[in-house]
């Protein structure tokens, strides 16, 4: 049996110890990648195989336009225990699609490469979000990726004893990173509660950036936007759009889509202090200057 509906903030409450770093980060060099992937097969073994022949630590990829076979898929959930503040849904299957916008996280777990995907689809007239199970997903034609591959810094998963979930988890580089790539980037998995738009714009300034890009997703409680209604449910997952963080002379816009548990989406540009994370968002933050 799933645990009730929290109402307010004060009804979520995770199992562990309060982790003293609430905004962590790494500084990294951060290289713009195209790639090309050929039909077949699956998604996450031809990821690892491009990974591990690039020298990358990490990559944060954009999957939008990326056709897809059959794959699963969950939504977030209450809880399915008295420990854990959110869960997942049970799996729901996709009968393939083309993702319209969709992030990938490529880290280790366990010593393998893994993808933390969320996707957004149209699929028989209805629009879906959801968390794409990796081992499921393979490519239906040929897709040209791009995005950002990550020296100096990377995501690995490991235990989070606040959240008593497997997350991605900041990691500097075992190896010195050439001196021919200095940083020009940062990585960040933002602890419970901490305010999406908020932690960028003073994370931003860590690596003097005054202009940057923003990508990454993760999970809310409740969302305010600048323009359109707020997300109320605070279960939810998200995604950052295309065109989030900071351009010359127009300040700082997060542009996020969002599920929350009853299957609600929604859109819209993060309030100052309006959207609190509910267990992780992990995010790059590179500098245009």
């Amino acid at each position: 049996m799933r645990r009730g509906v929290p109402r307010t903030l004060d009804d979520i409450k995770h199992p562990g110890p309060i982790a003293s770093q609430r905004r962590p980060s790494l500084p990294c060099h951060a290289e713009p990648v195209a790639l090309s992937l050929s039909d077949g097969g699956g998604l996450l073994e031809k990821l690892g195989q491009w990974i591990e022949a690039s020298g990358y630590q990490s990559a944060i990829l954009d999957l939008g336009g990326v056709e897809l076979n059959a794959f699963d898929y969950v939504m977030p959930d209450r809880a399915i225990d008295d420990r854990h503040a959110a869960w997942y849904s049970d799996k729901q299957a996709s009968e393939g699609s083309t993702l319209i916008e969709a992030v990938a996280i490529l880290g280790l777990r366990d010593g393998k490469w893994f993808a933390h995907i969320h996707a957004y689809w149209l699929e028989n007239g209805n629009v879906h979000l959801g968390h794409l199970l990796p081992d499921s997903v393979s490519l239906a034609r040929k897709a040209d990726l791009t995005g950002y591959g990550l020296t100096g810094a990377g995501f690995e998963a490991e235990y989070d004893l606040e959240t008593e979930f497997t997350l991605f988890r900041i990691k500097p580089s075992q190896t010195i990173v050439a001196p021919s790539t200095p940083p020009n980037a940062l990585i960040t998995t933002l602890a419970p509660f901490e305010d999406l738009h908020d932690s960028i714009c003073d994370l931003a300034s860590t690596i003097g950036a005054n202009t940057f890009k923003v990508v990454g997703l993760g999970s809310l409680a409740g969302a305010e936007f600048t323009s359109s209604p707020p997300m109320t449910g605070l279960i939810s997952e998200i995604l950052l759009q295309s065109g989030s963080g900071c351009e010359p002379n127009q300040g700082q816009r997060i542009q996020i889509r969002c599920i929350d548990l009853d299957g609600n989406l929604h859109q819209g540009v993060a309030q100052p202090g309006g959207c609190p994370t509910l267990v992780t968002c992990e995010l790059l933050l590179i500098s245009t200057d």
